[in-house]
């Protein structure tokens, strides 16, 4: 399934672009998978705007890009949901940073 995910054209992608709070939200299509980079220990969720949410996916568990990238502080982040057990905390969906996340290098954000 990644594979196909990593074969999807840059140019099959449809993106729009909405300002939030004086950073820039860009979505795309969500047919990309992940995990935390090895490590990292894991990723910590955040909200949109960076701040943890006190939940996160443990180092080696699947997650899912869907399809949202923010800024916040400067720093890329990609929204995501966890697949499957590995994580801490009551939620299994948001925003991670984009530098620690091992996803296809052809993820447009």
């Amino acid at each position: 399934m990644a594979a196909v995910a990593a074969t999807v054209s840059l140019a099959t992608l449809g993106t729009t672009t909405n300002a939030v709070a004086a950073e820039k939200s860009t979505s795309y299509a969500d047919a990309y998978y992940g995990t935390p980079k090895r490590g990292t220990g894991g990723l910590i969720l955040r909200d949109s705007r960076g701040n943890n949410t006190g939940s996160g996916i443990g180092e080696g568990t699947r997650f899912q890009f869907l399809g949202s990238c923010v800024r916040a502080n400067g720093v890329s982040l990609i929204k995501v949901h966890q697949i499957g057990h590995g994580g801490w905390g009551p939620s299994y969906t948001g925003y991670v940073r984009r530098a620690f996340a091992n996803v296809p290098p052809n993820l447009p954000c």
